[in-house]
């Protein structure tokens, strides 16, 4: 019997007793009706219902950092992965890189009729990550490193083609530093709760009854709100979030990956991303073959 979606309920949430969205919220940017990111991917997990009915959940976002015939990885948050069994993984997990603008989904759908998806075959967070130290403060969560990868089942198309679609290019080792990040702009990209229909976002964060429902792939452009954070060599503060239950969301300089969306608490607050260019995120990348 396939075990229960986990994999949501520790996406974003882990920090309702820190903040939670105002009531009603519109948490989102412009729909990306022209699949202009179409490396940036949606994660999906299988979760048994109350009766037994099976259903796929929305469980974050990933990006695409090698697609060709030699390998397909995409990279995400760590406490999207850490922790979940390889046998859950291949069983149970899904990443689509369809636009999905066309309607309003809530947040599980019965089956995938019509949506192209990647069989996940294998995951690994940073090593070392304890998604349980992040509980109790948000300073205990930035202190991780909330980094993680997927491996896909093949080569990812773009659609109607059988033309591989471009992996995002990775920021270099401190490629962050030598800029005046408070006059950059930053684009977030990814999958994500746009709006609560009925009980409220608060309720939504807290567990409680919600109608949340996310509308395909958005994406919207920030800028830094702070250089001074405490974990400035790894995070970047940003203005502004763009979605709830969108961790390891795609942050874009320009074409560049330059980070992970980490901390999405709410849509009107700074929050954080993990820095790709930071020296544990490129030693990762790199024992896993994907940086030199």
């Amino acid at each position: 019997m396939k075990r229960k979606l986990v994999i949501a309920t520790v996406l974003c949430l882990a920090f309702v007793a820190v903040m939670a969205a105002p009531a009603g919220a519109v948490i989102g940017g412009q729909q990306d009706t022209g699949n202009k990111y179409s490396n940036v991917g949606m994660n999906l997990g299988y979760a048994e219902g109350e009766y037994g009915e099976g259903q796929w959940d929305f469980a974050g976002s990933c990006t695409l950092i090698k697609n060709d015939r030699k390998g397909t990885v995409v990279v995400t948050a760590a406490h999207v992965v850490w922790d979940v069994s390889p046998e859950d993984i291949a069983a149970n997990w899904r990443v689509t890189f369809d636009p999905l603008e066309d309607h309003d989904w809530f947040m599980s759908f019965p089956d995938l009729e019509g949506v192209k998806t990647y069989k996940v075959t294998a995951a690994a967070a940073y090593p070392g990550f304890d998604f349980s130290q992040i509980h109790n403060s948000a300073p205990s969560f930035l202190v991780q490193n909330d980094v993680g990868l997927m491996w896909l089942d093949g080569p990812v198309y773009v659609p109607g083609t059988k033309k591989f679609v471009a992996p995002a290019p990775i920021v270099g080792p401190g490629g962050l530093d030598a800029l005046d990040l408070k006059s950059e702009t930053f684009t977030l990209v990814g999958y994500g709760v746009s709006d609560v229909l009925a009980g409220n976002a608060t309720s939504l964060l807290a567990g409680g009854f919600a109608a949340p429902v996310w509308n395909g792939r958005n994406f919207k452009d920030v800028s830094v709100n702070t250089e001074d954070g405490q974990f400035a060599d790894r995070y970047l503060s940003l203005s502004a979030g763009m979605y709830v239950w969108d961790s390891g969301g795609a942050v874009f300089h320009g074409d560049t990956l330059v980070g992970v969306n980490s901390n999405c608490i709410s849509p009107t607050s700074p929050f954080d991303a993990y820095r790709l260019d930071s020296p544990a995120a490129q030693k990762f990348l790199r024992d896993n073959g994907l940086v030199e």
